[in-house]
């Protein structure tokens, strides 16, 4: 008989209670301990752990700093032995997402990474990841925009925007590129915060169109920004562009601005959130949106700690949809994770080891060995493994971007080669602002140069964050093989029917965040 798996729940956190729920679903033995230190319990005991920082803690760089602590005791008192060599997956709970971004791009010291698997994660990015702008299919002939209207511009607002920057791409724009992905920030505060936003991620507004909007001066003020690319004659390649501005909900020009894009359906796609870090506010803005909004029912998403009230006004204000419980948002199967080792998968068997063997046709005949697949996840540093999650978090929309629903995996089996291609372009320009917003930048006219005369360079500028594919997908050049760099986003979107049936048949088709 095999013997039931067990997980120790570390922290007060009220999301435990949900976390409890799920691992009960999964018939896990559970043990939760409210307190985050002591030397209770014999962490040999446990096949999965959950480490969960507490909300309640002022200084949340403090409270990710003890856990990470917690985190390095309870690696030091760990045998892998007891667990066939194996390390054991940890869900980190952390408040800040500055600690998350830190560990997403440096990893954890060897002591903690030889014998625990770490996802560290915030519970605002893991909110921000449900909202969906694409809630009908943008495709290739679509000459609506996606609009994604943000108030807000604390924690909050900030993983919004910048998860949809990363997921929100689609093929009308490799048609027009005039049918950029827009998101608005609409703040009191925003052109203060969207300076910080401006430096934080640098490379990526440096290389975007934006503008600033002040409109209670005496004449609005509006400063405008287009992609540093440009100057160097290069095409179009960042399909987001951004606008920041300084009002409020309550302000006729916004009330204006929101009333025209609700009747301007033929032209954008809108989705609304408010994400204020004040809950209070965020409820009082549901209720006063113009009359129009909630009779075109544009989706408001709503962030809420707790979903009763937002529920209720929901009957009466249609469109209104709470996101953001406290107890509430974290999968423990990780869904995301699961399509995101086969993605790895198949980025290290089909081809970085065979691209020179591949004939365009779908390779529905290679299987995915699961232990390999698993074991090469263990060898993937942390910023790539995200890289691969976001990766896989776009798959869906990639689905629905050739029309089909989020459910259909049978029919994207049958994807067509024009599709392959399509999905590869669009797949490119995701991950250039991905890099971007990682802090990788596109390379001058003269470190073009430098590569054109010598490919070694290549490698060379990637040690300062430099990347020679940071260009149109049309504009991609040989890499240091003689092969296009093209080819391997061919390559990857040609076996995603693969990597989707591989997860539908083990996952039981279920995908989420």
């Amino acid at each position: 008989m095999t013997k039931a798996k067990s997980v120790l729940i570390i922290g007060s956190h009220p999301i435990a209670e949900d976390l409890t729920r799920q691992y009960a679903a999964l018939n896990y033995i559970i043990r939760h301990q409210p307190e985050m230190q002591g030397c209770d319990v014999d962490i040999n005991d446990y096949d999965e752990l959950c480490l969960l920082t507490s909300p309640t803690q002022e200084a949340k760089l403090a409270a990710d700093n003890q856990a990470i602590g917690r985190l390095a005791d309870l690696a030091s008192r760990l045998d892998v032995a007891t667990h066939g060599g194996q390390r054991v997956r940890c869900h980190l709970l952390l408040q800040s997402r500055t600690s998350l971004r830190l560990l997403q791009e440096i990893d954890f010291c060897d002591a903690i990474r030889q014998k625990i698997d770490v996802y560290p994660f915030t519970l605002n990015d893991v909110w921000s990841r449900t909202i969906v702008l694409d809630y009908e299919p943008i495709t290739l002939q679509t000459n609506r925009t996606a609009h994604l209207v943000v108030f807000g511009t604390g924690e909050m607002a900030e993983a919004v925007m910048i998860n949809a920057a990363q997921i929100a791409h689609y093929p009308n724009f490799t048609r027009e590129p005039r049918l950029r992905t827009r998101i608005t920030v609409i703040d009191e505060h925003a052109s203060a915060e969207c300076e910080k936003w401006i430096q934080r991620y640098k490379s990526l507004f440096d290389n975007s169109y934006y503008r600033i909007i002040k409109p209670n001066t005496e004449q609005v003020v509006s400063s405008f920004h287009q992609p540093d690319y440009l100057q160097r004659g290069t095409k179009d390649f960042v399909d987001v562009e951004w606008e920041f501005v300084e009002a409020s909900l309550y302000d006729d020009m916004i009330r204006e601005k929101l009333a025209l894009w609700c009747t301007d359906k033929s032209r954008q796609l809108l989705t609304i959130v408010v994400a204020h870090d004040d809950q209070e506010q965020n409820l009082d803005e549901a209720l006063h949106f113009p009359d129009c909004v909630y009779a075109s029912n544009i989706p408001i998403h709503v962030c809420a700690h707790y979903d009763t009230l937002i529920r209720q006004l929901s009957t009466t204000k249609p469109g209104l949809r709470p996101f953001g419980m406290l107890d509430r948002g974290y999968d423990v199967r990780m869904p995301a994770v699961q399509m995101a080792k086969r993605v790895n998968y198949i980025y290290n068997l089909c081809y970085r080891d065979n691209v020179e063997n591949w004939t365009g046709q779908i390779r529905s005949s290679v299987e995915i060995d699961k232990e390999v697949c698993e074991a090469m996840w263990q060898n993937v540093k942390a910023v790539k493994r995200m890289s691969n999650i976001y990766n896989a978090m776009s798959v869906a929309t990639k689905m629905r971007s050739i029309g089909l629903s989020d459910n259909e995996w049978d029919k994207f089996y049958d994807i067509p080669r024009q599709d392959i291609e399509l999905l590869a372009e669009v797949e490119h320009n995701r991950w250039s602002v991905e890099e971007l917003i990682l802090g990788w930048r596109p390379c001058t006219a003269e470190e073009q140069s430098m590569v054109e005369a010598d490919i070694s360079q290549k490698e060379e500028l990637k040690k300062r964050k430099i990347h020679y594919d940071l260009r149109p997908y049309h504009d991609l050049r040989p890499d240091a093989t003689g092969k296009p760099v093209a080819l391997y986003d061919l390559c990857l979107c040609s076996c995603l029917p693969l990597i989707t049936k591989s997860f539908a048949d083990e996952e039981g088709g279920e995908y989420g965040y």
